[in-house]
């Protein structure tokens, strides 16, 4: 969330700090896709965005993918044909 709010707030040098922060935790500890997938979409990178949100279902991850459909902040990635199959699967439960 922090990263989402540098770089709304104009501050995308901060979010990109925050990105590289969260990469390099995620060496050593979990660090949740979604919050990767957060930050990549205000940095206006959306395919690395739906990546990560890809891999997240790959891996089998339950912890956010449950609300894909309806959460406001992924409203970027809406008409993406890769994101909306990705609903799809996670809604339909294959």
């Amino acid at each position: 969330m922090l990263g989402q709010a540098y770089s709304r707030n104009g501050q995308k040098e901060e979010a990109r700090k925050v990105l590289a922060r969260l990469n390099e935790e995620a060496k050593s500890r979990y660090v949740a896709p979604y919050a990767l997938a957060l930050v990549q979409i205000v940095l206006g990178d959306k395919d690395r965005a739906i990546e990560e949100l890809e891999h997240a279902y790959e891996e089998g991850e339950t912890n956010y993918l449950f609300i894909i459909k309806v959460d406001p902040l992924l409203d970027e990635l809406r008409g993406q044909p890769r994101f909306d199959a990705l609903v799809q699967k996670i809604t339909r439960g294959k």
